[in-house]
């Protein structure tokens, strides 16, 4: 919790809160944990505010980070990076604006995956396995399963849905 100033996000500090942030958290999840933790913070501070018993504590500005606004183009997924990065990107752009591929022409958006091997030696974007609970997709360092998905204009469904109407093997994302 800090205090207003006229700059963004540079007034003193009256409480502070740190969370581990899980594996498998999504940018969703996160969100929704810090905000209970803001709430509950803001609850701790109020009566010490207006008691004038809260200690504000200068931010150092050396310490500072610029975070710009999310792009979409962020969300792009580039197979050429790791099977541990892009299930990182998956999770990071969950719920917005949501890592995305090419899949022919159209615009497959990537909801839930997982790193399922650290080695392998297809193209990176190419698929080399399917299954039931999902697709593996060859990255440029790993292997990466996509285990829920959105195609344009249709609802996210699980990769193993997608699978009974589409054949993956051997297709290759961009």
């Amino acid at each position: 919790i800090m205090q207003m100033e006229a700059g963004l996000d540079t007034g003193p500090m009256l409480s502070i809160r740190s969370t581990p942030i899980d594996a498998k958290e999504t940018g969703g999840s996160l969100h929704d944990r810090l905000a209970e933790l803001g709430s509950a913070a803001l609850i701790e501070v109020l009566p010490g505010l207006s008691e004038g018993s809260v200690e504000a504590i200068p931010q150092d500005d050396s310490q500072a980070n610029y975070a710009s606004k999310l792009d979409k183009e962020e969300a792009r997924i580039d197979w050429s990076q790791s099977a541990v990065q892009i299930d990182r990107q998956v999770r990071a752009f969950n719920p917005w604006p949501v890592a995305h591929c090419l899949y022919g022409d159209k615009v497959m958006r990537v909801w839930n995956s997982e790193v399922v091997s650290a080695d392998g030696s297809a193209s990176p974007g190419q698929v080399v396995a399917t299954g039931k609970t999902g697709f593996d997709v060859a990255t440029g360092e790993g292997v990466l399963r996509i285990s829920q998905l959105q195609m344009p204009g249709k609802r996210a469904m699980s990769a193993g849905d997608f699978l009974n109407a589409h054949n993956m093997d051997g297709v290759v994302l961009t």
